[in-house]
């Protein structure tokens, strides 16, 4: 199997990323119109939980297996790369059907009692079979990652969403006249036929494209051998991400009741939330189309540099990624700060939503830049550092949250997680520059955003205003198309960028992008 190019890598993810986030929003309006809001509540209220069981379940084994799956394919250690994946596939297997088991004969007692509706019993269940499914899977996709190979993961991930979408729409709405407990079951059975499809491409891809057969057994490790590497490495992922999930549960419970502090009811506390949830952070989220894609990618491909011992090329693959979120990730925010009511208006009929966008949009780049230097830290093996400086900036994110919002209203909450982002962002890539010595150079990461920025902040003023008499649909499409262009010709105009770097697919044996 050839590598290919982190570019490559990452906009084959992009592009699998945003079409299924176009399948989900459709799906999302189609359940509501056809099957209503309470058949999609049950389905929500259950599928947070099964989140975090999926997280405990896999225990960042997947990154593990990635990273160590690079480094020995790196050094062409190529029975070693066969039982690290042996061993995780083992592991993912039988935490798995544990996991399923366990809630299984639980489950009586916690639909009863720790979800509000006990309706969601029927979903609950059928939301157990994908567990296994699910872990399986997990590591065909972290072994696809650690060969860089991101076709698979992607067409995997674009087959499963399609499958689980037109499958749990048909059996929503078939079931629908058995009641809405019986929808929702539906909606859970078209994951798991989904999530049982992308196991199936993966195992065929696998199957079809496996090079490690052919291979010796004589470079084998031992069991022991590969424990140890694979405990270390997944542990503090898994303490980070469980570690994250908590920080956002209680930013969830605490907002609301800091804006009752602030002087208004529950109803009123209760909608400004949602605003700020529901709209202005599906937002921000549009970006991360490019940061998870990054990250996902940038693991093996850090893991691979630093296992040949090829500083220059890490460096380098530090500055591609780090560059590619600065640069694209800024034209989001002015266009956030400078029209936020507009664009939460026209998507979402819902104008105040703007005032929490607009502040967000001051500290979004810190948010992406968190994403993506947590994928460098995680295939530097620094997995513990990614647990403090997450801890560290959800600590700072709740004490934000907790003293301004009583002052500030949702401008404070909002300013909160911003502080929270900005804290985890600065003190990742301070480990960065500890681990490889990687600096971001003033011209490249700080002098040239600015100038662009500044000329897109003033372009998209000045078109604003001359177009006051147009409707405000093309208004602000005008705006932004005409302020974007000006954005990439100042880039272009100064070198910071060439049209190399829209080459994302390059030639066989090109070995990474510009």
């Amino acid at each position: 199997m050839a590598t290919t190019s982190i570019w490559q890598g990452a906009a084959v993810l992009m592009l699998a990323s945003l079409l299924n986030r176009i399948l989900s929003f459709g799906y999302r309006m189609l359940v509501v119109r056809y099957i209503g809001a309470e058949g999609m509540g049950l389905y929500e209220m259950v599928f947070p939980f099964y989140s975090l069981v999926l997280m405990v379940a896999t225990a960042g084994v997947p990154v593990a297996l990635a990273k160590l799956t690079a480094e020995r394919v790196a050094l062409r250690q190529w029975g070693q790369v066969r039982s690290v994946f042996r061993l995780s596939l083992f592991f993912l297997t039988a935490s798995g059907l544990l996991a399923a088991l366990v809630l299984w004969r639980l489950a009586p007692v916690l639909t009863g009692k720790m979800f509000a509706d006990s309706r969601v019993y029927q979903a609950f269940m059928v939301m157990l079979l994908a567990l296994p499914v699910v872990c399986v899977c997990s590591a065909f996709r972290g072994y696809f990652q650690g060969w860089q190979l991101m076709r698979p993961v992607a067409l995997a991930q674009v087959i499963e969403q399609f499958v689980r979408v037109s499958a749990g729409l048909f059996l929503g709405i078939y079931l629908l006249p058995y009641g809405v407990a019986m929808a929702a079951a539906g909606l859970a059975a078209g994951m798991v036929l989904g999530e049982v499809a992308g196991l199936g491409i993966s195992i065929l891809i696998f199957n079809l494209a496996r090079p490690y057969h052919d291979l010796a057994d004589d470079q084998a490790n031992s069991l022991r051998a590969d424990i140890l590497p694979l405990t270390h490495l997944a542990i503090p992922v898994m303490l980070a991400r469980v570690t994250g999930g908590i920080m956002l549960t209680l930013e969830a419970l605490l907002i609301p009741r800091q804006l009752q502090a602030w002087g208004v009811t529950i109803s009123e506390a209760t909608t400004i939330y949602g605003q700020y949830a529901g709209i202005a952070f599906t937002l921000i989220y549009l970006p991360m189309v490019i940061t998870v894609a990054l990250a996902i990618a940038m693991v093996p491909a850090i893991a691979e540099a630093r296992a040949i011992g090829d500083c220059e090329f890490l460096n380098k693959r530090c500055r591609q990624a780090l560059k590619l979120t600065i640069y694209s990730s800024l034209p989001f925010a002015i266009a956030f700060y400078l029209f936020a009511a507009p664009i939460c208006d026209l998507v979402f009929a819902t104008p105040g939503a703007g005032i929490s966008l607009k502040v967000l949009a001051w500290g979004c780049i810190f948010i992406y830049l968190e994403q993506t230097t947590v994928g460098i830290l995680n295939g530097l093996g620094a997995m513990s550092t990614i647990l403090g400086t997450t801890l560290a900036g959800g600590i700072v994110d709740l004490l934000g949250i907790y003293y301004l919002t009583p002052l500030m209203g949702i401008t404070g909450a909002a300013l909160g997680v911003n502080l929270g982002a900005a804290v985890t962002a600065i003190l990742n890539l301070l480990a960065l520059a500890r681990l490889t010595g990687f600096r971001l150079d003033f011209r490249t990461f700080i002098y040239w955003p600015a100038i662009a920025g500044a000329g897109m902040f003033l372009g998209a003023s000045l078109l604003w205003t001359l177009l006051a008499a147009a409707p405000e649909l093309w208004r602000l499409l005008q705006s932004l198309a005409g302020s974007g262009l000006l954005y990439l010709l100042i880039l272009l105009g100064g070198g910071a960028i060439t049209p190399g770097h829209f080459y994302l697919f390059p030639w066989p044996g090109q070995r990474n992008g510009k």
